[in-house]
């Protein structure tokens, strides 16, 4: 998608933002963090430049106490926590007293606002782009190393001598036996993009052909296939992803600059 709709000083970020000093840069780079502080520099760059924004124009809505339950809640269920006291030992284990907790909560909440604000227009237009991807399916499956046989067991099936719950209890191995051969429900987009575009061609209840797939041959069955609604935790997906489509352009630009600044090489 494309950023034209965004403020310039958005789009020039990765041009913009201050590298960092060769010393940090070296440190970083040897633990393998450096892509995850540029992009969080970006971030909050990202917060700030808009954050301004939006109190130069005086329609700042009123921000939410940062110590409601409601939105220490909201943080920690974003990062797998289930509850106040997994929060708290959360934070304990890092070390961060409450005060950096709640610079933490704070900058989660601002990028969340930022991320609707700035990226909610595009999320229709991207939704209908790749709707189909998103999808979900349910099928059975049995996945078999040996063609011929493949071959001889979709002829059964076809003709009613074996049934699929049978080939599974016969044949199936590892995830497929684990899961007695039923994948799913799973989006499209989830998929390996052959198998998705296999699963695309036939209607539920149809009996798919042996396809080989990276050298293993697939039985399948669409059992059912829902198509997309563009609901709330959908939207907030295809928000992240257009955030993340940005972002990763602006790193790209970081990288560039930093492979052409003589202090850093």
């Amino acid at each position: 998608m494309s950023d034209a709709s965004l403020p310039f000083a958005i789009n020039q970020l990765g041009t913009d933002l201050p590298l960092p000093d060769p010393q940090l840069l070296t440190n970083l780079a040897a633990t393998e963090l450096l892509d995850a502080y540029l992009q969080r520099r970006l971030l909050e760059a990202l917060v700030a430049i808009h954050g301004a924004a939006v109190e130069a124009s005086g329609d700042k809505d009123t921000e939410p106490e940062l110590g409601s339950e409601e939105v220490l809640m909201a943080y920690g269920r974003r990062r797998g926590l289930a509850d106040l006291e997994a929060l708290d030992a959360w934070r304990r284990s890092l070390g961060l007293d409450l005060d950096q907790l709640e610079r933490l909560v704070q900058f989660d909440a601002d990028l969340a606002a930022t991320t609707e604000e700035l990226w909610n227009s595009q999320v229709t237009s991207l939704f209908i782009q790749e709707r189909l991807s998103y999808d979900q399916v349910v099928m059975s499956m049995v996945r078999l190393d040996d063609p011929d046989l493949a071959t001889e067991l979709f002829f059964q099936l076809q003709e009613g001598e074996l049934s699929f719950p049978s080939l599974v209890e016969n044949y199936s191995k590892g995830n497929d036996r684990t899961n007695r051969g039923v994948i799913g429900p799973i989006r499209l987009k989830q998929l390996n993009p052959l198998l998705a575009k296999v699963v695309r061609r036939y209607a539920p209840g149809e009996l798919i052909p042996p396809h080989d797939i990276n050298g293993t041959v697939h039985l399948m069955r669409v059992e059912s296939l829902e198509s997309a609604q563009l609901d709330e935790p959908l939207r907030q997906q295809l928000l992240g992803q257009l955030r993340s489509q940005w972002l990763m352009r602006q790193l790209a630009t970081l990288h560039r600059r930093l492979q052409d600044d003589p202090a850093t090489t």
